[in-house]
């Protein structure tokens, strides 16, 4: 049996949901899978890290939704023993014998965070996505919950088949992770409205606070509706990071600040564990799932509460940072592409 991944994610900006498609093909592609990866003809396949012949260009459509929904399925049409798998919540409606990994339902908790045309798009498509497909993904047991209470999906039709921190994130051991921290602290996101940065630039902004750097790692995003930025005079902006800045930013970060209303998982929080990098996050389900009890807490709608955090972490002996940071480290090596890719094989495999 042939499996065929849908690579419009190839065609957009490297961000979570892009990052775990690519990671899970190139883990499947370690394991031996025979699969072959379909693109547009516009994807420059010799700029990927994957071996070209596995590659099949279609031609068809220009705009990449409508490549998607016609050209992906035209294709398909005459093939057999095979599966299509699409890792980043869209698929095309022409095509039962597929499996699609829904990465959370933020489109549907609030809409208002979106583009009302990307928002309706995503209400109208997904319902009738997971009544097609054979099996649903998703990539935490929140994400799955909220798949299961929102979309009427029994439970046993979606799997959990986790993020993990990239190579280039993780310590090689815990003698390498980096005691002796910067004098900053890491925001890793895009500027969209449920990544509730307003109030983390708000903290940065306080005079108590104005002795403390904040970088952000992070660009705007088509689908998401923009969110206006006055910046601090101690909080920098870095839009162009490549992935060997960014573990160096991390292992290096006093913390990562999380702020987000809503995620279905937030894959920077494994990658700072993996990177040696304490925690600050708001106090959702799915940041619990992940980070556990490792971690500073706050309300994410409370400005007091992310002050009183901010104060208790700074105030945090060092003791207790490292032992923090080396559960952590030790969590986040339970999270492997390895071992993601052999839990989707065995689920494509019983389908």
């Amino acid at each position: 049996m042939i499996i065929y991944i849908n690579g419009k994610f190839l065609t957009q900006r490297l961000t979570g949901v892009q990052r775990y498609a690519l990671e899970i093909t190139k883990a499947l592609i370690k394991l031996g899978v025979q699969i072959k990866i379909i693109v547009p003809t516009t994807v420059n396949i010799s700029a990927l890290d994957i071996p070209e012949e596995l590659f099949v260009k279609v031609n068809g459509f220009k705009n990449t939704l409508l490549w998607e929904q016609f050209s992906v399925s035209n294709y398909l049409r005459s093939k057999k023993e095979y599966v299509l798998l699409s890792l980043c919540n869209m698929s095309t409606l022409y095509n039962r014998n597929q499996i699609i990994c829904i990465h959370d339902m933020a489109f549907a908790a609030n809409p208002s965070w979106f583009h009302w045309a990307f928002s309706r798009y995503y209400n109208f498509m997904i319902p009738r996505l997971v009544r097609k497909a054979k099996k649903i993904l998703t990539v935490s047991e929140f994400s799955k919950k909220e798949i299961g209470q929102r979309l009427g999906v029994p439970a046993k039709l979606v799997s959990v088949v986790y993020n993990a921190p990239s190579e280039k994130f993780k310590c090689a051991d815990i003698k390498d992770l980096v005691w002796d921290k910067g004098d900053y602290f890491l925001f890793v996101g895009s500027f969209d409205p449920r990544k509730n940065l307003s109030i983390l630039l708000e903290l940065f902004s306080l005079k108590e606070f104005s002795n403390q750097k904040l970088i952000i790692i992070g660009g705007r995003s088509r689908s998401f509706k923009g969110v206006e930025l006055s910046l601090p005079v101690n909080v920098e902006i870095k839009e162009n990071c490549n992935d060997d800045e960014l573990a160096n930013l991390y292992r290096e970060s006093k913390a990562l600040i999380n702020c987000s209303l809503y995620e279905g998982f937030g894959l920077p929080i494994i990658e700072a564990m993996a990177s040696g990098c304490p925690l600050i996050l708001s106090d959702i389900e799915v940041f619990r799932e992940v980070a556990g009890s490792r971690a500073t807490y706050f309300k994410p709608n409370s400005i007091h509460s992310l002050r009183t955090a901010f104060r208790n972490f700074l105030k945090k002996n060092s003791d207790i940072h490292q032992g923090d940071i080396i559960k952590n480290y030790e969590q986040s090596l339970t999270y492997t592409w390895e071992k993601s890719s052999q839990v989707l094989l065995n689920l494509i495999n019983s389908v």
